[in-house]
Parts: structure tokens; sequence; C-alpha cells
């Protein structure tokens, strides 16, 4: 025999929340011998999913940085790349906080759809100092220009990504609660990691880059010179 005791969750409350207020209420209630108290199976489904989900942002982190590996092949330009992700972390604890959300299953998926958007400003960036570099400017003077010639893109591709998911992100709409809070993650952690990462990741290459510029062709082959130079002379030809 089972007695079933269920309830409706006030709306802004999570989940996790109202299971463990419920279970700390009936703590401390005695039950007749043979009797025991559980819950439903809901906690333990969310704790698996958490898990899950860091396991996911994990793996594409790291699937991130292997890729950079792999196409730079060095280990310096995917670091420098990769210093923006804590800071669209940082980016998305604000927009939670400043909207009133908790850290719920659609956070998770939107910190792991960051994870592979918020490095891509930061590879533009880099490219393009990369290829002033081997077009034979010193490493501060590529910086510079890098940094004047690709703000425009930078910034054109993250309001794009930022004014299409804003109406989603003030829940405009029937239905739109549910995915409030994917869209502040991505708005928040996109928006705060492009505003430091073009102050940052010039800093942090100016810091680890090399101050020699890397070469771009080969050096052209040695002249021939004729066979004068030798002190040799050409036969002479005779009539025909």
């Amino acid at each position: 025999r089972i007695v079933e005791i269920t309830a409706t969750v006030e709306q802004g409350t999570p989940q996790a929340a109202a299971i463990a207020s419920a279970l700390a209420a009936v703590a401390d209630l005695p039950l007749p011998p043979g009797y025991s108290l559980y819950e439903g199976g809901t906690l333990q489904s969310l704790q698996e999913g958490r898990d899950l989900t860091r396991i996911l942002l994990g793996l594409a982190l790291f699937l991130v940085l292997v890729v950079m590996a792999v196409q730079y092949e060095s280990l310096r330009n995917p670091v420098i790349i990769m210093l923006s992700v804590p800071f669209a972390l940082t980016g998305v604890i604000l927009g939670l906080q400043w909207a009133a959300l908790p850290v719920s299953m659609p956070v998770w998926l939107g910190l792991i759809m960051l994870a592979g958007i918020v490095v891509n400003n930061a590879i533009v960036l880099v490219e393009f100092i990369e290829l002033q570099r081997a077009a034979g400017l010193d490493r501060d003077r590529a910086i510079l220009e890098a940094a004047r010639l690709r703000l425009r893109p930078i910034l054109m591709t993250t309001l794009t990504t930022v004014v299409g998911m804003l109406p989603l992100a003030l829940a405009w709409g029937e239905g739109s609660e549910m995915l409030q809070p994917l869209a502040v993650t991505m708005v928040a952690g996109l928006s705060y990691s492009t505003l430091v990462s073009l102050v940052l990741v010039p800093l942090v290459y100016q810091l680890l880059g090399a101050r020699s510029a890397p070469a771009l062709l080969p050096d052209p082959p040695p002249r021939l010179r004729p066979p004068e130079e030798h002190g040799a002379s050409l036969p002479a030809r005779g009539p025909a």
C-alpha cells in the first residue's frame, strides 16, 4: 500500500529547492513499523541530468581546445583564446542574478552552447594578429591593427546573436518562460565575454606571444651568376 503526497510548486521556486523543503518538513515524521518514506525519483533525475551536463560541458571545452590545437599546431594561441570562456561564466552568473532565475537544466544547455560560441570572437582576433605578423608587422603593431580592423566584425557577430535572443530572454510570448534561462545564459555570457575579450585577448597575446614574426614564405633561392663571373667564357662560334 502506498500513500502518495503531491503539491503544486509556487511560481519562481526551483524544483530542487521545493523537494528539499518537502523532505525537511517530514524528516521528523514518526512512521509505524514497516513503513518508509521516500522521494518519488524527481530529485534523482535532476541530479543525474546535472552530472551529465557537467560531463558534456567539460567534453565540449576539451574538443574545442583540441580542434584549435590541431589547427594552430601549438598550444599558445588556443590557451589565449580559451581565456574568454571563464568570463562567459561570470556573465552568466550576473545575468541569472539580474533576472532572478535559478540554475536549471536550460542554463546548463546554454553553457554547453556557449562553449563553442564565445571563442569565435577571440579566434577572429588572434588569427588576424597572426596574419598581420606574417605580413611583416611587429607584435605590438599587429595587435593594434587587428584590434582596430576586427572590432566591427566582432561587434556585428555578437550583436546579431544577442539581439536575436533578446525577445526570448525577456520572456515575450506565451510559454517563453521555459526557455528564458537558456536565452539569458546566451545573452549575458556572450555579451560579457565579448567586452572582456576585446581587452584581455590582446593583452595576454602581448604577454605570451613571441616577439619575432613567423616566416610567411621560405627564403628565395640564391641567384645564379653568369659564367663570366666565374672566370670562364663561352666558346666563340665560327661562321656556319
